[in-house]
């Protein structure tokens, strides 16, 4: 059951079970919920734009009650911007946004709130406004309410019967709700130990979205789980395999960048870690494209790539005759040529 009321902004809560909270904030602290959400979400916009023209009754806040008062599970940002108008202040607040609140024409003091029975009762609507719906969170916030939903679904279920539950309300894919939760598992078993104690590595550096991607890459999976044909839900995390992926992807070094580079270079780490020779030359010092070339994805990529360049000559030489000669077009030809020349020498002397 929904129901709708007018609620005054002092009586409404700010969501401690948030998504998008980081671990550092103290989630029984209200004002740290505050004071982060001001920080971190521009919400100097927000302030001014309610503060010029007056709360939206179409837009309602949406919580529960807790006593007498409600947590608002969703609108947590225009609540920070409602208690900002009413004059609520946090240290450090900037002078621009005192300055909004100064200027402001209204300071709305009653807002429309539509309350749910529970909690439970609004995660569906969430996922289909925030992971599926026209508003999406981050990444790891997605994950983080991907699991709040599983949880609800019953802890004694069968794993995948409940993932594909978690699929269906939210109007999402079953892989890419067990992808989530098996990255948060990774993330939150690294976090539980202070990130290995990585030298910069923490939840402002750790790109969520490229561990779930990274995650998803076979070898990787391999060389992270003790067992990794093992159905999803019972892999074990490897401690030290898992500690070197997370250096390998977020810790960077004197030059200012990871191990692994850019994302793309994922296909690359996953053969490396999948070769006993390559992982230990890329764990002695070498570059990942150094490690790499001691593997046998170098000769799959080369096949790939002759491959591909060999269907593009066939196709230019079944149109050829109808293109007009000039001298870029005869100079391309030549350097084809002497590309392939070079090619065909390396192999003749490897005979």
């Amino acid at each position: 059951m929904v129901k709708q009321q007018d609620m005054r902004v002092s009586d409404l809560l700010l969501d401690p079970h948030n998504p998008r909270l980081p671990s550092y904030v103290n989630r029984d602290d209200e004002q740290q919920i505050f004071e982060f959400l001001a920080k971190s979400s521009s919400i100097d916009e927000l302030v001014s734009a309610i503060g010029t023209n007056n709360y939206f009754v179409s837009e309602p806040l949406i919580g529960v009650m807790n006593g007498q008062k409600a947590v608002i599970v969703e609108g947590n940002r225009r609540l920070t911007a409602l208690k900002i108008l009413a004059g609520e202040v946090f240290e450090g607040i900037p002078n621009k946004l005192l300055s909004i609140v100064e200027e402001a024409s209204y300071r709305p003091e009653i807002v429309p709130v539509a309350l749910y029975d529970s909690r439970d009762n609004v995660l569906t609507y969430l996922g289909n406004k925030h992971i599926a719906g026209v508003k999406p969170w981050g990444a790891l916030a997605k994950a983080r309410y991907v699991k709040q939903l599983f949880e609800n679904f019953g802890g004694d279920g069968d794993y995948q019967a409940r993932v594909r539950k978690v699929a269906r309300s939210i109007g999402s894919r079953a892989d890419f709700i067990a992808r989530s939760l098996k990255a948060l598992e990774a993330y939150e078993f690294a976090e539980d130990r202070a990130f290995f104690q990585l030298e910069g590595v923490d939840e402002a550096s750790v790109k969520f979205s490229l561990l779930s991607t990274a995650l998803d890459y076979e070898g990787i999976q391999d060389f992270v789980y003790e067992d990794a044909d093992v159905p999803f839900d019972q892999r074990k995390i490897i401690h030290d395999n898992l500690k070197k992926i997370f250096s390998w992807l977020f810790e960077k070094g004197a030059d200012n960048k990871t191990r692994l580079g850019e994302s793309r270079n994922l296909s690359k780490l996953t053969q490396v870690v999948s070769s006993t020779q390559a992982l230990n030359s890329f764990e002695r010092g070498l570059t990942l494209d150094q490690a790499y070339k001691t593997t046998d994805g170098i000769d799959i990529e080369y096949d790939k790539l002759a491959t591909s360049v060999l269907s593009s000559l066939r196709d230019a030489n079944s149109i050829v005759a109808d293109v007009q000669v000039t001298n870029d077009r005869r100079q391309d030809a030549e350097s084809i040529v002497k590309q392939a020349k070079q090619l065909s020498n390396h192999f003749k002397d490897d005979d």
